[in-house]
């Protein structure tokens, strides 16, 4: 008996410190706002007072200037891209960041002949650290890019079928892009100067292409005049949305959103109430066995 109560003291012990484990175990997802390490965005959220979304749902059906950052690492339903629409025909800023993900699904939606090629963009002399680090140096006159002489991506991408006039930055003339992942420029591949930021007008709104959402990330915001592009976003607009529901999930937080609403079944009164009933069982039955025991033997 004594045995079995010591093993089940050890689950117990285990089970609450696993559970203590994943509640205050920060998240490490790409792009989340609650991830404080280096490919987080917590340090810009913070800054500059985003608010993130879970839904698209959550858009205002009155934009009133307002800008949403969403970075498409999961392809969007009819409803969502329709709520994109909306957000912006009503006057709303969509600032789509991407590389390999699901951008161009919300482009043809849109109906802009743009894309995001998709291929990785390297720089062999123009960089930051590296190739896959390139420079970005080329700028048209926009608010975006006041103050700005480089902005350096981190394994980004370029667009394409964008006319001149909606082009804001551009690579190097001695970028490429990669089409065949062997880091090496081929007579095939195309060179730079290449786009890899746009605006575009739609509706009473406008659609801002950034073609590599590392530019957010905290190990990139204070190289070079990163930061710069930010501090021009939130000062170009009155709130600034970032939209969570497109990025992936990890085991962690799907664990930490099941505890989270675990949490809420009793924090309610009717969980409190089932809370203590089961804390007064809890401590009975080993009470009433004892006695039972107690009895039996007598």
């Amino acid at each position: 008996m004594e045995i079995r109560r010591f093993l089940i003291t050890i689950t117990i012990i285990l089970i609450a410190g696993l559970i203590l484990g994943i509640w205050f175990f920060p998240i490490n997802q790409d792009f989340r706002v609650e991830n404080p390490f280096w490919n987080g965005i917590d340090d810009m959220s913070t800054k500059y007072h985003m608010q993130p979304l879970d839904s698209l749902a959550d858009l205002p059906l009155s934009p009133d200037s307002a800008t949403c950052i969403t970075i498409p690492y999961l392809s969007y339903t009819p409803a969502e891209l329709e709520q994109l629409n909306h957000f912006i025909s009503s006057g709303g800023r969509l600032i789509l960041a991407d590389d390999y993900g699901h951008g161009n699904q919300v482009l043809e939606y849109l109906g802009l002949g743009v894309r995001f090629t998709g291929q990785t963009l390297l720089d062999p002399l123009v960089n930051y650290k590296n190739k896959y680090f390139p420079r970005i140096v080329n700028f048209q006159p926009d608010p975006l890019t006041s103050n700005t002489d480089n902005l350096v991506f981190n394994h980004g991408t370029s667009l394409t079928g964008v006319n001149a006039a909606d082009t804001i930055a551009l690579s190097s003339t001695f970028s490429f892009l990669d089409n065949n992942d062997n880091g090496i420029h081929e007579d095939n591949e195309p060179v730079g100067p290449l786009p890899v930021i746009s605006r575009h007008n739609l509706g009473s709104g406008q659609v801002i292409l950034v073609a590599d959402p590392s530019l957010f990330i905290n190990g990139m915001d204070k190289v070079e005049d990163n930061a710069e592009f930010m501090q021009n976003i939130s000062a170009t607009t009155n709130v600034l949305y970032v939209d969570q529901s497109h990025l992936k999930i990890s085991e962690l937080q799907r664990s930490k959103r099941w505890l989270r609403q675990v949490r809420g079944l009793f924090i309610n009164p009717a969980g409190t109430v089932a809370l203590v009933a089961v804390a007064i069982a809890a401590v009975s039955i080993p009470i009433w066995r004892k006695k039972k025991e107690s009895n039996d033997s007598a």
